[in-house]
């Protein structure tokens, strides 16, 4: 089956930018489209590549398509080397959706695209040491958590501590107390990030509800953060209740870049959900956006409670807050949980992402990581963002845990709020 667009702009595919003119700095050329002025990292177009030898203007998407990828892994083991782009392992595990229960880790099919649908690259061979069907881990305890929940995370300014209250509005217990050790540690980290740009932070239990904000409502450009969120909706809205398929045929976009495997013609709506989580390739999630943005994207994000995720006129990317992001993610971790098809497939790529901050940070902890990272580097501090949430397991235990900061990417930056991540996570004993 194809799926038609919706909110495109018929003018778009006429849009020609110089190279080096900033979109806002100058009148866009006729038929510009303003979700597509602001590809992930550049502050221009994608031919104004950054040189490589700037780490805060590095970004993967500006190697040449298609690119060798490791693919990342737990405990800071590689994994062999993944075919390129696309669904270099992701075509492997689509199959779960499209051919049903298969044992991923020794699933090495190839599946004949539909006729009107560009077929996706080789399938390479699921990393042996990835466990690529199970959920993160359930919750035990009585807490039952919930988007509307996140509604009782302070909004005061400052490290704070808070318990949420379980759906029948009952609390579970008292705010838990912070180790002065490990308040003095994420205060510290909190303070260098800050000299670059905000933060905002929400890191919970999804156990019992206890769980550490600062600055919960302080948004921040989430570049390709988002991209996680939008494929949670349109696996609840689209794929759940049958309007569309994951071997569904989606037209793609020229948007950004005219060599990208995405430009124009169409593809399995599955190969555009694994890019854009795994690679963060932006066409791939523009193609998404203008497919589905029309039907009901709005109605879901206000559902939620997702206020400064709404859909905009200027960016496919949100400027949102790390309240907003635990709420989405509380809602990823409850949709994981299903065990749909669809489910286990997003699950499968959320833990894969080519780049996690938060993957890096929390490597020898043991725990497992499914989250989205964002990064972008601009000379208008309000383009800056550098950010990751998702959900963490360890131990049994589950938690949000939601770092979104304005800062440039940079490997100075991306350090930083590896730190931060870390000092969270080495406190959690206080949230048990």
């Amino acid at each position: 089956m194809s799926i038609d667009g919706g909110r495109r702009d018929p003018h778009f595919h006429a849009a020609k930018h110089e190279a080096d003119v900033h979109p806002r700095h100058a009148a866009p050329a006729h038929g510009a489209h303003p979700h597509h002025d602001r590809p992930e990292g550049s502050a221009g177009f994608p031919h104004a590549t950054r040189p490589e030898s700037d780490p805060s203007h590095a970004h993967p998407h500006d190697a040449p398509h298609p690119r060798p990828i490791a693919a990342p892994s737990q405990g800071g083991k590689t994994a062999r080397t993944l075919a390129p782009k696309a669904v270099a392992f992701v075509a492997a595990v689509a199959l779960i959706a499209l051919a049903g229960a298969i044992s991923l880790e020794r699933c090495a099919a190839e599946s004949a695209a539909p006729a009107d649908v560009a077929a996706p690259q080789q399938p390479a061979p699921v990393p042996d040491d990835k466990p690529m069907t199970n959920p993160p881990a359930s919750t035990s305890g009585a807490f039952d958590p919930s988007p509307a929940s996140l509604d009782a995370v302070p909004a005061d300014d400052g490290l704070q501590t808070f318990m949420l209250p379980s759906q029948d509005g009952t609390q579970s217990g008292a705010a838990p107390a912070l180790a002065q050790s490990d308040a003095e540690a994420i205060e510290r980290a909190i303070h260098a990030v800050e000299e670059y740009g905000d933060a905002s932070i929400v890191f919970y239990s999804l156990e019992n509800g206890a769980g550490i904000a600062y600055h919960a409502d302080t948004a921040v450009y989430g570049a390709s953060s988002f991209k996680a969120p939008y494929a949670l909706y349109v696996c609840e809205t689209q794929i759940e209740t049958g309007e569309a398929a994951l071997d569904d045929a989606c037209p793609g976009t020229d948007a950004y870049d005219p060599d990208s495997p995405y430009n124009g013609g169409s593809y399995p709506l599955y190969d555009l959900i694994a890019s854009a989580i795994v690679y963060s390739d932006n066409n791939a999630f523009g193609s998404l956006r203008e497919t589905f943005d029309a039907r009901g994207y709005d109605e879901w994000a206000e559902g939620l409670g997702l206020v400064d995720a709404a859909w905009r006129d200027d960016s496919w990317y949100p400027w949102y807050c790390a309240r907003t992001s635990a709420k989405a993610w509380t809602e990823m971790y409850a949709y994981l949980q299903g065990g749909t098809d669809a489910a286990r497939y997003l699950g499968a790529l959320l833990g894969q992402t080519e780049v996690s901050f938060l993957r890096a940070a929390l490597a020898d902890t043991g725990a497992a990581v499914y989250d989205k990272a964002g990064w972008c580097a601009d000379e208008d501090p309000r383009w800056n963002g550098l950010c990751d949430a998702g959900i963490v397991s360890v131990d049994g235990t589950p938690y949000i845990m939601s770092v979104m900061t304005g800062m440039p990417d940079g490997e100075e930056e991306r350090a930083l709020l590896e730190d931060l991540a870390a000092a969270l996570f080495a406190a959690r004993g206080a949230l048990a």
